[in-house]
Protein backbone atom coordinates (compact mmCIF):
# COMPACT_ATOMS: atom_id res chain seq x y z
CA UNK A 1 0.00 0.00 0.00
CA UNK A 2 2.77 2.37 0.97
CA UNK A 3 4.73 1.57 -2.18
CA UNK A 4 1.66 2.43 -4.31
CA UNK A 5 1.29 5.76 -2.50
CA UNK A 6 4.97 6.48 -3.08
CA UNK A 7 4.59 5.70 -6.77
CA UNK A 8 1.55 7.99 -7.00
CA UNK A 9 3.42 10.75 -5.18
CA UNK A 10 6.42 10.36 -7.50
CA UNK A 11 4.17 10.38 -10.57
CA UNK A 12 2.42 13.51 -9.27
CA UNK A 13 5.78 15.20 -8.73
CA UNK A 14 6.82 14.31 -12.31
CA UNK A 15 3.54 15.66 -13.70
CA UNK A 16 3.98 18.83 -11.63
CA UNK A 17 7.57 19.34 -12.87
CA UNK A 18 6.65 18.73 -16.51
CA UNK A 19 3.65 21.07 -16.19
CA UNK A 20 5.88 23.83 -14.81
CA UNK A 21 8.39 23.23 -17.61
CA UNK A 22 5.66 23.41 -20.28
CA UNK A 23 4.18 26.58 -18.73
CA UNK A 24 7.68 28.14 -18.61
CA UNK A 25 8.37 27.24 -22.23
CA UNK A 26 4.95 28.60 -23.30
CA UNK A 27 5.54 31.87 -21.43
CA UNK A 28 9.02 32.18 -22.97
CA UNK A 29 7.63 31.62 -26.48
CA UNK A 30 4.87 34.17 -25.84
CA UNK A 31 7.40 36.72 -24.51
CA UNK A 32 9.74 36.21 -27.49
CA UNK A 33 6.78 36.50 -29.91
CA UNK A 34 5.72 39.80 -28.34
CA UNK A 35 9.32 41.07 -28.41
CA UNK A 36 9.84 40.21 -32.08
CA UNK A 37 6.43 41.71 -32.96
CA UNK A 38 7.35 44.95 -31.21
CA UNK A 39 10.72 45.14 -32.98
CA UNK A 40 9.12 44.39 -36.35
CA UNK A 41 6.49 47.09 -35.77
CA UNK A 42 9.14 49.61 -34.79
CA UNK A 43 11.18 48.85 -37.91
CA UNK A 44 8.05 49.04 -40.08
CA UNK A 45 7.31 52.53 -38.78
CA UNK A 46 10.71 53.66 -40.00
CA UNK A 47 10.04 52.44 -43.53
CA UNK A 48 8.56 54.92 -45.97
CA UNK A 49 7.83 54.20 -49.61
CA UNK A 50 7.86 57.04 -52.11
CA UNK A 51 6.09 56.64 -55.45
CA UNK A 52 8.17 57.95 -58.33
CA UNK A 53 7.28 57.29 -61.96
CA UNK A 54 5.02 54.36 -61.02
CA UNK A 55 7.75 52.75 -58.92
CA UNK A 56 7.79 52.33 -55.13
CA UNK A 57 11.12 53.43 -53.71
CA UNK A 58 11.99 52.59 -50.12
CA UNK A 59 13.07 55.54 -48.00
CA UNK A 60 14.64 55.37 -44.55
CA UNK A 61 13.83 57.51 -41.53
CA UNK A 62 16.75 59.38 -40.00
CA UNK A 63 17.35 62.12 -37.48
CA UNK A 64 17.21 65.72 -38.62
CA UNK A 65 20.88 66.22 -37.81
CA UNK A 66 21.79 63.35 -40.12
CA UNK A 67 19.97 64.90 -43.09
CA UNK A 68 20.56 68.62 -42.40
CA UNK A 69 23.08 68.98 -45.25
CA UNK A 70 20.72 67.53 -47.87
CA UNK A 71 17.67 69.43 -46.60
CA UNK A 72 19.53 72.72 -46.18
CA UNK A 73 20.99 72.64 -49.69
CA UNK A 74 17.61 71.72 -51.16
CA UNK A 75 16.02 74.61 -49.24
CA UNK A 76 18.66 77.10 -50.43
CA UNK A 77 18.40 75.84 -54.02
CA UNK A 78 14.60 76.15 -54.03
CA UNK A 79 14.75 79.64 -52.55
CA UNK A 80 17.14 80.92 -55.24
CA UNK A 81 15.11 79.30 -58.01
CA UNK A 82 11.96 81.07 -56.77
CA UNK A 83 13.80 84.36 -56.58
CA UNK A 84 15.80 84.31 -59.81
CA UNK A 85 14.04 82.04 -62.34
CA UNK A 86 11.52 84.53 -63.70
CA UNK A 87 9.22 84.85 -66.70
CA UNK A 88 7.67 88.11 -67.93
CA UNK A 89 4.42 87.44 -66.05
CA UNK A 90 3.59 89.71 -63.11
CA UNK A 91 1.23 87.24 -61.40
CA UNK A 92 3.74 84.39 -61.71
CA UNK A 93 6.56 86.54 -60.30
CA UNK A 94 4.34 87.69 -57.44
CA UNK A 95 3.40 84.10 -56.56
CA UNK A 96 7.01 82.94 -56.67
CA UNK A 97 8.22 85.78 -54.47
CA UNK A 98 5.42 85.17 -51.97
CA UNK A 99 6.57 81.56 -51.77
CA UNK A 100 10.18 82.69 -51.36
CA UNK A 101 9.17 84.97 -48.47
CA UNK A 102 7.91 81.88 -46.61
CA UNK A 103 11.45 80.48 -46.68
CA UNK A 104 13.28 83.43 -45.13
CA UNK A 105 13.17 86.42 -42.79
CA UNK A 106 12.75 90.16 -43.38
CA UNK A 107 16.12 90.39 -45.16
CA UNK A 108 14.48 88.79 -48.21
CA UNK A 109 11.53 91.18 -48.05
CA UNK A 110 13.96 94.13 -47.90
CA UNK A 111 15.66 92.95 -51.11
CA UNK A 112 12.37 92.34 -52.95
CA UNK A 113 10.96 95.70 -51.87
CA UNK A 114 14.04 97.39 -53.32
CA UNK A 115 13.51 95.61 -56.66
CA UNK A 116 9.86 96.67 -56.74
CA UNK A 117 10.68 100.29 -55.91
CA UNK A 118 13.23 100.52 -58.72
CA UNK A 119 10.60 99.28 -61.21
CA UNK A 120 12.53 96.12 -61.98
CA UNK A 121 9.39 94.02 -62.46
CA UNK A 122 7.83 96.51 -64.89
CA UNK A 123 11.06 96.68 -66.89
CA UNK A 124 11.28 92.90 -67.03
CA UNK A 125 7.67 92.52 -68.20
CA UNK A 126 7.80 95.49 -70.57
CA UNK A 127 10.86 94.15 -72.38
CA UNK A 128 9.71 90.49 -72.31
CA UNK A 129 12.83 89.54 -70.37
CA UNK A 130 13.17 86.17 -68.68
CA UNK A 131 15.72 85.05 -66.10
CA UNK A 132 17.29 81.77 -65.17
CA UNK A 133 20.14 80.65 -62.94
CA UNK A 134 22.85 78.04 -63.18
CA UNK A 135 23.85 76.71 -59.76
CA UNK A 136 27.56 76.05 -59.33
CA UNK A 137 27.73 75.05 -55.67
CA UNK A 138 26.34 75.62 -52.19
CA UNK A 139 28.78 75.77 -49.28
CA UNK A 140 27.27 74.97 -45.86
CA UNK A 141 29.05 75.07 -42.51
CA UNK A 142 27.38 72.25 -40.56
CA UNK A 143 29.76 72.64 -37.60
CA UNK A 144 28.28 76.05 -36.79
CA UNK A 145 24.90 76.12 -35.01
CA UNK A 146 23.77 79.01 -37.22
CA UNK A 147 24.44 76.98 -40.41
CA UNK A 148 26.03 79.81 -42.42
CA UNK A 149 26.02 79.22 -46.17
CA UNK A 150 27.20 80.66 -49.45
CA UNK A 151 25.50 80.16 -52.77
CA UNK A 152 27.58 80.28 -55.96
CA UNK A 153 25.93 80.49 -59.35
CA UNK A 154 25.41 82.41 -62.55
CA UNK A 155 22.42 84.50 -63.50
CA UNK A 156 21.29 84.54 -67.13
CA UNK A 157 19.09 87.42 -68.29
CA UNK A 158 17.49 86.50 -71.61
CA UNK A 159 16.36 89.30 -73.91
CA UNK A 160 15.02 89.10 -77.45
CA UNK A 161 18.41 89.82 -79.02
CA UNK A 162 21.00 88.78 -76.42
CA UNK A 163 21.72 86.90 -73.20
CA UNK A 164 23.47 88.73 -70.38
CA UNK A 165 25.47 86.69 -67.86
CA UNK A 166 26.02 87.83 -64.28
CA UNK A 167 27.92 86.32 -61.40
CA UNK A 168 25.72 85.49 -58.43
CA UNK A 169 27.11 84.93 -54.93
CA UNK A 170 24.83 85.18 -51.91
CA UNK A 171 25.23 84.40 -48.23
CA UNK A 172 23.06 83.89 -45.18
CA UNK A 173 22.30 81.67 -42.21
CA UNK A 174 19.71 78.99 -41.51
CA UNK A 175 17.48 78.58 -38.46
CA UNK A 176 15.61 75.39 -37.64
CA UNK A 177 11.85 75.92 -37.32
CA UNK A 178 8.75 73.75 -37.40
CA UNK A 179 7.92 72.14 -40.73
CA UNK A 180 4.86 73.49 -42.54
CA UNK A 181 3.18 72.97 -45.90
CA UNK A 182 4.75 76.22 -47.13
CA UNK A 183 8.14 75.37 -45.60
CA UNK A 184 8.53 71.56 -45.74
CA UNK A 185 12.23 71.60 -44.79
CA UNK A 186 11.54 73.52 -41.58
CA UNK A 187 14.39 75.97 -42.24
CA UNK A 188 14.40 79.76 -42.28
CA UNK A 189 16.98 81.80 -44.21
CA UNK A 190 18.27 84.71 -42.13
CA UNK A 191 20.51 87.72 -42.83
CA UNK A 192 20.46 86.97 -46.54
CA UNK A 193 22.52 89.24 -48.76
CA UNK A 194 23.88 89.37 -52.30
CA UNK A 195 27.67 89.52 -52.17
CA UNK A 196 28.38 89.64 -55.90
CA UNK A 197 26.10 90.25 -58.88
CA UNK A 198 28.50 91.81 -61.36
CA UNK A 199 28.16 91.51 -65.15
CA UNK A 200 30.38 88.85 -66.71
CA UNK A 201 29.68 88.95 -70.45
CA UNK A 202 26.88 88.85 -72.94
CA UNK A 203 26.26 87.09 -76.23
CA UNK A 204 23.86 87.44 -79.13
CA UNK A 205 21.03 84.95 -79.51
Amino acid sequence: MLSNLKRLDTAFQHVKIWTLILVGVSLSIMFLTLLFSFLALRDARQEVYVISQDQAIKAFASSREASISIEAKSHIRRFHELLFILSPDEKLISNQWEEALELGDESIKFHLDNLKETGYIKQLIGANVSQRIVIDSIALDESNAGYPFRFYGRQEIVRSSRIQFRNLVTAGKLRLIQRTAANPHGLLIENWEILDNRDLFQKSR
